[in-house]
């Protein structure tokens, strides 16, 4: 079993916490908020002063932020990670950031003989409580080879993309799908109540379909009631906002996804900024409830 640090104690990261600790792993946590601790520390996890302190008792750190900067703070930032971690040690990033800063956080660890593998995650908090997780590993093969066994604590598909930054590469794909079909299923859903149909009827009528995807049970219903997970901000936005500035790097024409960005910035604008992935519905008038 391993000695393991973890960074990062939210909504997704609590239950994969739990996971590794339930599998046997030797787990130490740190928050800036003692409450989101909670829970790890009273499942066992131990309990670090600093990301520094955290890293220089782990032979792995891994983090589950909110954004590049979050990353940046804990990684480099005073008492970061990368002031006490040990060589031979790994970083593994399971938050959304954007490739290049994945790739110039592991250009900057080099020198200290510490790895980086990103491994951003996709099936939410369910996913992460259930253990089926989908991670996109980018790093090299032998630092992935250690990280596996780990991750299979949390999660069922587990994919070695390539180097580091691939990993951060194929999670923008997958956001830019997830954020397409939820928007339109708040399209549709908007459309179907309009033309005098039940939109909760609409929901059950596709499964088993061509339109039917994780979506439709995760979100439909939820959607056609205004029901909307409370979130600290508009996540989604700024992971197409990645997507856009890859695009552009790259010249890849991507009109639906670039659609579905002025979306979120009109979402933005209006003033519905913790809503989740669900608010897309508030532009379509749709019935809010708690």
């Amino acid at each position: 079993m391993a000695t393991l640090g973890w960074i990062g104690i939210g909504e997704i990261g609590t239950p994969m916490v739990l996971r590794l600790i339930e599998a046997g792993h030797r787990v130490t946590a740190w928050g800036r908020t003692a409450e989101r601790l909670r829970p790890a520390l009273d499942a066992g996890a131990n309990a670090a002063g600093s990301p520094a302190d955290l890293a220089a008792a782990c032979e792995a750190v891994f983090l589950c932020v909110t954004d590049g900067d979050a990353v940046e703070e804990v990684v480099f930032g005073p008492r970061g990670v990368a002031e006490g971690a040990r060589r031979g040690s790994l970083i593994v990033d399971h938050s959304t950031i954007h490739p290049e800063t994945a790739r110039l956080a592991s250009r900057r660890l080099r020198s200290q003989g510490v790895g980086w593998v990103d491994a951003p995650v996709s099936g939410g908090a369910a996913g992460a409580a259930a253990g089926t997780l989908s991670v996109f590993l980018g790093g090299a093969s032998d630092a992935v080879a250690r990280v596996r066994p780990w991750l299979d604590a949390y999660a069922r598909n587990v994919t070695h993309i390539g180097d580091v930054g691939t990993g951060q590469i194929a999670k923008s794909c997958n956001q830019a799908i997830v954020a397409a079909t939820v928007s339109i299923w708040a399209e549709v859903i908007a459309y179907a109540r309009n033309c005098g149909i039940d939109p909760d009827l609409l929901v059950d009528a596709l499964a088993g379909g061509w339109a039917d995807s994780a979506i439709r049970p995760a979100f439909g219903h939820d959607l056609a009631a205004g029901r909307f997970r409370r979130t600290p901000g508009l996540i989604i936005l700024k992971d197409l906002e990645i997507i856009g500035d890859m695009a552009r790097e790259t010249a890849s024409p991507m009109p639906v996804t670039a659609a579905v960005t002025t979306l979120h910035r009109l979402l933005l604008a209006q003033g519905h900024a913790t809503g989740g992935l669900g608010a897309i519905a508030q532009l379509y008038g749709a019935p809010q409830t708690d």
